[in-house]
């Protein structure tokens, strides 16, 4: 028995969700481009990194809504992922369509100009989530010192912004790290984009302390939530376990699942 996968990929169930102001009809990916070309025109036209690129257009349709801060972050988010997926895909020759790989390297130096300039736009904000990701990418330690000034305060009690703080505390405070990834998933809401790096850095905590029951369950999660590092065939090539263990391990995580879709995991550490 085997967890049924969610979503081909999780930012699926976040845009799923979005719709415009006053009740309106979301506009498709198609939509979108046709109504505002630039949304679109500085990206790969091929089939490469369709998941990056159709969530990165959504992003800028709701940045142009409403450029909050989180709007900002995320934005600057999916140019990132968008930026590291076509860069591979450049790399990969066609001796035969050498004008689509010229096309994708051309989107790629698209990107890092776009991550760029938000990145000067953004580089003075106060805001937690901005001051994460420039520490994050930019190292800038400042804006770290800034976010820890924050770490007691309702500012930085999100989904997001915990699981932010776990991922300084990763490499000195395990026992901390662990606290922060529960309490990001307890935060999370059906509205918000899932962040799948949370149980995906669950399974690493626990394979490090060679717990292998909770590291095998939180890997279903993960991928439930369409981890791209996890599959089951990985897993089980680390984890070794019975037929019947498996099955009961799956069972526990299609609960987590269940509790972290609906908004109400309210787990901790000591009795996940």
């Amino acid at each position: 028995m085997q967890i049924p996968l969610k979503m081909s990929f999780v930012t699926l169930i976040f845009s799923s969700m979005i719709v415009a102001a006053c009740g309106e009809r979301m506009p498709t990916v198609r939509e979108m481009c046709e109504q505002d070309p630039a949304l679109c025109n500085d990206l790969n036209e091929d089939n490469w990194c369709r998941s990056e690129r159709r969530q990165l257009i959504i992003s800028r349709f709701l940045h142009q809504q409403n450029n909050s801060a989180e709007r900002q972050y995320y934005l600057l988010k999916d140019l990132q992922a968008y930026s590291q997926c076509i860069e591979l895909a450049s790399n990969i020759e066609h001796h035969k369509l050498k004008d689509k790989q010229s096309h994708r390297i051309e989107a790629y130096l698209n990107s890092l100009k776009a991550i760029k300039k938000r990145a000067e736009q953004s580089a003075n904000s106060e805001a937690p989530l901005l001051l994460y990701w420039h520490w994050a990418n930019r190292s800038d330690e400042q804006a770290l010192d800034k976010l820890l000034a924050l770490e007691d305060t309702k500012a930085v009690q999100t989904h997001e912004l915990q699981f932010a703080l776990a991922t300084y505390y990763a490499k000195q405070d395990q026992q901390k790290l662990l606290s922060l990834l529960f309490s990001a998933l307890r935060l999370y809401q059906p509205e918000q984009r899932f962040n799948v790096e949370i149980p995906e850095s669950l399974v690493t905590y626990y394979l490090g302390q060679e717990q292998i029951k909770p590291a095998y369950i939180w890997s279903q999660v993960a991928i439930a939530f369409g981890s791209r590092t996890m599959n089951e065939e990985q897993i089980r090539a680390i984890v070794n376990a019975t037929d019947d263990e498996y099955d009961r391990w799956q069972d526990a995580a299609k609960d987590i699942v269940a509790e972290i879709e609906s908004g109400t995991f309210n787990r901790y550490p000591d009795n996940s």
